[in-house]
């Protein structure tokens, strides 16, 4: 039994011991204490029973989630949600929604756009006169990368309304009237080149919602070349500007206490009900964790070296099993990085998982300095594998997570082959160097020489 799964255990015991203890003071308070006394009870008694269920709950979601981990199974969280996930979303019929929904979405998301929802992109002109001189809207701005989606359909299938400062405060906040739609992506074309392949933002005003079977309006428009000068704002080097280096100026500070920050997940359609109640559940039982200094949920396992670090670079279309969250924690130093990139704890989520890779990173703008970067050790974007905002409270960015070559494995090529490679790398030496008859015996040679005939 592994030290995290004791400490998961430990504490859903106490919680499951917490109920059974309250449960018996219920009973006896009722039964034992006079009728006057009873009744009087009988609401602290019936919060208390329900407080110590809740908790008893998260301690059985975090076993559960830790048991399907461990068998390589799919997270919890992410499954329950997969509905909202694009390919769910574009495959599935759009629904009506009540008008009271509707509503409640106009005052507290700033828009009426839940996920699901058909749009259409306005035509240029529209959006043309929603820009400031600089080419934005509320600090947001309108990237050239986005003019080939203007006049056409699309699904949404966020609405960005709860957002991470990467750049200034690291702290959440809240974006008034923006969406995230269906296969929509900066490629980087108007900004160096720039690999990070983030959702681009839609701010509500540029886009008209249509009804299920509703037609388009207009036609997709290409706009004249002389009428885009004010979205070159920030394409120049060296230094750029894009909706993620201006996401500071464009959001606003998250009120601490405001019971509006708790519903609007479920009121945008970000998260399913069973999904959210399942986030819930594990953030009540990381607040117990935290407090009692044990280890919250996902937590790496004891480090372990892997055999087979030495696979060379990735390429695209790749297909890849991400290392399992001991192997990982090996290559990485105290800060939970290695050369320079950070693993996020939503990463742990995908470990043991056959993902694909979908492109290779060597180069993205800085989001403090507004410079690009060259990436010394090149990362991978997997496709399927994003931020889920989980832990953030469903922060709603759904930004593509960054991978080491190092962290994944590729499929078909198990530890066991490791030993084969630095076989053949021996076998290789000794054949066209003859240095390793200085430090090997030709009995231990043979077997490497064997295995380098085999595979060349």
């Amino acid at each position: 039994m592994s030290p995290v799964f004791k400490s998961y255990l430990k504490t859903s015991v106490a919680l499951m011991a917490a109920l059974a203890a309250v449960l018996i003071w219920a009973a006896l308070a009722h039964y034992r204490l006079p009728y006057s006394v009873a009744r009087f009870l009988a609401v602290p008694d019936f919060l208390a029973v329900v407080t110590a269920a809740v908790y008893a709950c998260s301690g059985v979601i975090v076993l559960l989630r830790y048991t399907r981990s461990a068998n390589g199974r799919s997270d919890l969280f992410l499954k329950l949600n997969r509905r909202c996930e694009p390919s769910a979303i574009t495959s599935s019929p759009a629904r009506r929604r009540t008008r009271l929904r509707r509503w409640f979405a106009r005052h507290t998301l700033g828009h009426d756009l839940i996920v699901g929802d058909w749009v259409e992109i306005k035509s240029w002109s529209e959006i043309r006169t929603t820009l400031d001189p600089t080419g934005r809207l509320e600090e947001m701005p309108f990237m050239p990368e986005m003019l080939a989606m203007c006049g056409k359909r699309a699904r949404v299938f966020r609405s960005v309304h709860r957002v991470f400062d990467y750049r200034k405060s690291r702290r959440m906040r809240h974006m008034h009237g923006a969406v995230l739609l269906v296969g929509s992506q900066c490629d980087g074309a108007s900004h160096g080149g720039c690999e990070a392949a983030c959702h681009v933002i839609w701010k509500a005003a540029w886009l008209r919602r249509l009804e299920p079977n509703e037609g388009m309006t207009h036609s997709a428009q290409t706009p004249p070349a002389q009428d885009v000068d004010l979205l070159r704002f920030g394409t120049t080097p060296p230094c750029y500007s894009c909706q993620l280096t201006q996401m500071h100026a464009a959001s606003q500070p998250v009120a601490d206490r405001s019971i509006l920050n708790f519903f609007r997940p479920l009121i945008a359609g970000n998260v399913t009900l069973a999904a959210f109640c399942v986030g819930r559940l594990t953030y009540l039982f990381n607040g117990i964790q935290h407090r009692r200094g044990g280890d919250s949920f996902p937590f790496f396992e004891a480090s372990v070296r892997a055999n087979d670090t030495s696979q060379g670079a990735l390429k695209t279309g790749d297909d890849v099993i991400v290392r399992s969250s001991s192997e990982i924690r090996a290559t990485l130093n105290d800060q939970f990085a290695h050369r320079g990139m950070g693993f996020e704890t939503d990463m742990l989520k995908y470990c043991g998982r056959r993902l694909r890779v979908q492109s290779e990173i060597t180069k993205l703008i800085d989001i403090v300095t507004g410079e690009m970067r060259t990436m010394k050790t090149p990362a991978y974007i997997l496709d399927g594998a994003h931020f889920s905002g989980e832990r953030q409270l469903f922060n709603a960015q759904y930004e593509p997570l960054f991978w080491r070559a190092v962290w994944l494995r590729k499929e078909g090529r198990p530890d066991s082959m490791a030993s084969e490679d630095r076989a053949c790398d021996a076998a290789s030496e000794y054949e066209s160097t003859g240095k390793g008859l200085k430090s090997v015996s030709t009995d231990a040679l043979e077997p490497a020489i064997a295995t380098f005939e085999r595979r060349v």
